[in-house]
């Protein structure tokens, strides 16, 4: 059984004969008393502040559990995040590759489709083309049997011969000279009136 400070003061000895001076003995354990309540005072001081430790430590480590288990959120929360956002950048790549490859399809069909248009517009000039050309060759000949029959009817024209000429002149003279005397007798007849 452990002895208390208070034990160790209300003790007592039976006396005999030539014993200890029951003074001194009193004081020796009143020392002792004090030395051991004074311990148990330091101990008790030691054992709160070991307790007061110990509760902060407890704190601390529940504060640290609770920071482990919010930093264990938080990474959970961001790993999440990075995988969300990683499906999305794949998304996001996976949707502009194929808006690029329904651009470039669209592009491409408007291509065929303005080749197609030149190659028709191409055809119809060339028909219209040959269509000119036809008819320029056409005007052409029309034009060069009207110009070698108007080149005929030059060409017989009596004034580009000599002979038909001279042979016209004397025609023109004669007849001249036919109506010459006509018209000075009846000039000289109307002046008589």
């Amino acid at each position: 059984m452990p002895l208390h400070p208070i034990d160790i003061r209300h003790q007592e000895f039976s006396s005999q004969m030539f014993g200890y001076s029951k003074k001194e003995v009193k004081a020796f354990l009143e020392q002792i008393a004090e030395e051991i309540e004074d311990n148990n005072k330091r101990i008790e001081k030691e054992l709160q502040k070991q307790q007061q430790i110990q509760y902060e430590v407890k704190s601390e480590a529940m504060s640290a559990s609770q920071a482990v288990e919010d930093l264990k959120r938080r990474e959970e929360l961001i790993s999440r995040t990075l995988v969300f956002a990683e499906k999305t950048k794949a998304d996001i790549i996976a949707n502009a590759r194929k808006e690029g490859e329904n651009i470039i399809h669209e592009a491409e069909l408007k291509a065929k489709r303005a080749i197609q248009e030149a190659k028709q517009y191409l055809g119809v000039l060339e028909h219209q083309y040959v269509h000119l050309k036809e008819q320029k060759r056409q005007f052409l000949l029309q034009f060069k049997a009207e110009l070698q029959t108007f080149m005929d009817r030059v060409g017989k024209d009596p004034l580009l011969t000599k002979e038909s000429e001279v042979l016209l002149d004397r025609e023109f003279h004669q007849i001249k000279e036919e109506i010459n005397p006509k018209l000075e007798r009846k000039a000289i007849e109307t002046e008589n009136k």
